[in-house]
């Protein structure tokens, strides 16, 4: 039996703002009160000791969906598989479970990928709003103890390799492919297989599975139609058999599961990626699941709130620190990328925004400053510490302007942008900004405008929607105007405090 559907609108996918609010939802799901009866008994932390890289590691998991980025060799899989190994099967038969010894297993090759005492500490989310279980797995002898006081709980690993196009594993529906027998089919879901067609953009007319039979031998191929065109996962790449794969089972498990993601931004362009974090979020928000990933995708970082994002660092002795909070991977590239010593130093901003305000009070009153500076947006204004001191720690001469309305007073290294208030407010209520764009050749009142807007991080969207702009450009404008109407004297703190704290050090 054939199944057709007609493509529908998914907010996940199509609106930025309903994106937004669906990941503060989210976020207020996870609340202490809420927890356990939103998701279950949730993984809340995990102590390491004595796995492969890492020696000591507590690693707390704020949010439902935990991505942890960072350079190659941080521990990112270690973390991630021992993750995989904190819970029991819900049912005898359901599925196995994961034990220590299917990811580090001890052989001649390996004969120590843990130490002697190697020992991981769970924590887990308990019926109860403040309680939490704890269970230690830990070596004894030769064998792992602490399995039998786990939580039941199932659990999904799907690794970078979960799905290989079967003809690169030899796989006897390819090469007995002349002998095989067809059995039964089955549809997907047609709401599973709308999540498929959105995140790929692909407009499948039908998705299922059908059984092969080959030599007492029996599988189940993934089953597609497109454009007329019927074809099995065998013909599909493998950007787009993984997501088949990792939706069906997101979709199919029981609510409440956790899943294991290695890197699953792997052959996916940009914009699927985008959709598939904005995926990620909703069946999170809808069925209760808990994810873990690891991804070097800024374009899944992005879509995900700040509590959800670990940064993993290798310290110069070795050891391993967890930064949360951080749009880290952006971060690292731009330390690693190339010789950031001809770089000068590093300005730490909150965002675009206040990017463009912090270069045009440097262009209007230190030019020379200015060229010797790189203004970094890094996250939310309680993340500029985090990232100055991350800087600092990486040798680079580093300072952070917060936002006007918090004043980070008796931080070293850190001042604020002008005003009181944040800098879209103070600058699209500015007379002089307001003057600026009721003349030629904008001609439009900024206060009717923003009247309806409650969110300032739109103001900027909001007034280039109205003129037909880029956003950014209108965010440049604003800050143009705003800070050349104003004598060089008003921004003599700033100035002040960046060559204070800029000036070349011996």
């Amino acid at each position: 039996m054939s199944m057709c559907w007609t493509p529908r609108v998914r907010l996940w996918h199509h609106d930025p703002m309903s994106h937004d609010d669906t990941v503060r939802r989210l976020k207020a799901r996870y609340a202490d009160s809420c927890r356990y009866a939103n998701f279950g008994p949730v993984l809340q932390s995990l102590e390491i000791h004595g796995f492969r890289g890492i020696t000591d590691l507590i690693l707390m998991l704020n949010s439902s969906i935990t991505a942890l980025s960072g350079l190659n060799g941080t521990g990112k899989s270690t973390i991630a598989q021992l993750a995989a190994c904190g819970y029991r099967s819900r049912a005898y038969g359901e599925r196995r479970r994961y034990y220590v010894r299917n990811f580090f297993p001890l052989s001649l090759a390996d004969p120590e990928p843990f130490s002697p005492k190697g020992r991981v500490l769970y924590s887990y989310c308990a019926d109860g709003s403040a309680a939490t279980q704890q269970v230690t797995v830990s070596r004894i002898v030769h064998e792992w103890s602490g399995y039998k006081r786990q939580p039941e709980r199932a659990c999904y690993y799907i690794g970078v390799t979960q799905f290989i196009p079967k003809i690169e594993r030899r796989d006897f529906s390819i090469y007995g492919g002349h002998l095989l027998e067809l059995g039964e089919s089955r549809d997907m879901p047609p709401e599973t297989a709308q999540y498929i067609s959105t995140i790929l953009a692909l407009p499948y007319e039908h998705l299922g599975f059908t059984e092969v039979i080959h030599n007492k031998r029996s599988a189940e191929l993934a089953m597609a139609t497109r454009g007329g065109q019927r074809y099995s996962e065998n013909n599909m790449g493998f950007g787009e058999g993984r997501v088949v794969y990792m939706v069906n089972t997101m979709e199919a498990a029981p609510k409440q599961s956790l899943f294991v993601l290695e890197e699953p931004e792997t052959s996916l362009h940009g914009e699927a990626q985008h959709r598939l974090a904005r995926y990620f979020v909703d069946v999170v928000g809808r069925r209760g699941h808990q994810i873990i990933m690891t991804t070097h995708s800024s374009a899944i970082l992005a879509e995900l709130g700040r509590e959800s994002v670990i940064y993993l660092r290798r310290e110069p002795d070795g050891s391993l620190s967890a930064t949360p909070g951080l749009s880290t991977y952006q971060i690292d590239s731009y330390l690693h990328g190339d010789d950031r010593s001809q770089k000068g130093a590093t300005i730490c901003v909150e965002d675009s925004f206040a990017r463009y305000l912090a270069i045009e009070i440097l262009r209007r009153c230190d030019s020379d400053l200015l060229a010797g500076c790189e203004v970094l947006p890094v996250g939310a204004g309680q993340d500029i510490p985090a990232a100055v001191k991350l800087f600092k720690r990486a040798g680079l001469r580093t300072v952070g302007l917060c936002d006007g309305d918090i004043k980070p007073e008796g931080v070293e290294f850190m001042s604020s942008l002008p005003g009181s208030r944040a800098p879209e407010v103070e600058v699209f209520t500015d007379p002089a900004v307001r003057a600026y764009f009721a003349k030629d050749p904008y001609k439009i009142s900024l206060k009717e405008v923003l009247v309806g807007v409650a969110d300032h991080h739109d103001y900027s969207s909001a007034v280039a929607e109205k003129l037909m702009l880029e956003t950014n450009f209108v965010a440049v404008e604003a800050c143009r105007a705003y800070v050349n109407a104003r004598s060089p004297d008003d921004f003599t703190p700033i100035i002040a405090f960046l060559h204070k704290e800029l000036g070349d050090r011996r």
